[in-house]
């Protein structure tokens, strides 16, 4: 269920504005937003808005907002860093990063229905939107990446798949830029059951120098979830190896750099199914120095 759509939902009472088709679940016109049910949550002081026949809402996941809004990585860097949110939905986790302090979010989403909520609840919560469709994106990513860097909003969402998130990202926060934005420190991946086919764009979109933490949601069987963090683990740093700039001399004679993947902790989020736990991996990407000395390695 890429889009995360609902399925058979029955309104029991009242209207619930025009029923999903085909059409108006991938081209909604701005007269389906306004016909359409709207419903709003405030969980730690944040509103969330979506609407029921064409959005999802869990609200078990307050459990991993209320850790990312106390989250000391999260909270140390504040308006000095940008989180990316790959699936942001309605802003689920994304809205928790903005209030958290982060500078701003650079988000995607396909659903138009949740980009929609998401601009809605960023409103009601006094935050700015910018929203960049795939029409508008088209083959010249960066004449448009151009165009919004200056607008430092709160919310950069790309109403697209997130394939080509990593050009953007890396337009939006080039070193030497006179509009880069803070440097990105957190990657959310908040895709059920696995959001590992993100990970590739999420190891490079963190900043290279800096390093940070890829937030990464999966099911897991209750009594796998130690082995399935050792997995985790080995395939961030298998894609972190693959990067051929990854490893550079530095400038201390003899002495290497290798960025490295740690899990640094493992959250239980919420039952998924009975035996199934959804749960958030924190891959800390950092530098890790090696020495050679006559073909043997030190690590520091």
């Amino acid at each position: 269920n890429t889009l995360r759509l609902p399925s058979n939902i029955h309104p029991l009472h009242g209207s619930f504005g025009p029923p999903p088709t085909p059409h108006r679940l991938s081209s909604p016109t701005p007269s389906d937003f306004n016909t359409a049910f709207w419903v709003t949550a405030l969980q730690n002081g944040i509103h969330q808005t979506w609407a029921p026949l064409y959005t999802m809402f869990s609200r078990g996941n307050i459990r991993e907002k209320t850790r990312l809004l106390t989250l000391p990585s999260v909270r140390a860097a504040g308006a000095g860093c940008t989180a990316v949110d790959l699936y942001a939905g309605i802003g689920y986790f994304a809205f928790v990063y903005r209030k958290a302090g982060c500078g701003g979010v650079v988000c995607w989403e396909l659903n138009p229905w949740s980009v929609e909520g998401l601009r809605r609840g960023a409103g009601l919560n006094g935050w700015s939107v910018k929203v960049v469709t795939s029409e508008q994106l088209g083959e010249r990513s960066g004449d448009v990446v151009r165009r919004v860097e200056d607008a430092r909003v709160d919310f950069l969402v790309f109403q697209e798949d997130n394939e080509r998130a990593l050009d953007v990202v890396g337009r939006l926060s080039s070193r030497g830029s006179k509009s880069a934005g803070p440097p990105v420190r957190h990657v959310n991946c908040g895709f059920l059951p696995s959001s590992w086919k993100s990970w590739g764009v999420a190891v490079k979109a963190l900043d290279r120098e800096l390093g940070g933490w890829i937030h990464a949601h999966e099911n897991v069987g209750v009594g796998d979830i130690d082995k399935r963090a050792e997995e985790v683990v080995v395939e961030m740093q298998g894609l972190l190896d693959e990067c051929a700039e990854d490893e550079v001399e530095q400038p201390r004679d003899g002495w290497k750099g290798r960025r490295t993947a740690i899990c640094e902790h493992v959250e239980r989020v919420k039952t998924y199914a009975p035996g199934v736990v959804h749960v958030v991996f924190d891959i800390r990407i950092e530098w890790a120095m090696e020495r050679r000395t006559n073909g043997d390695r030190i690590n520091s």
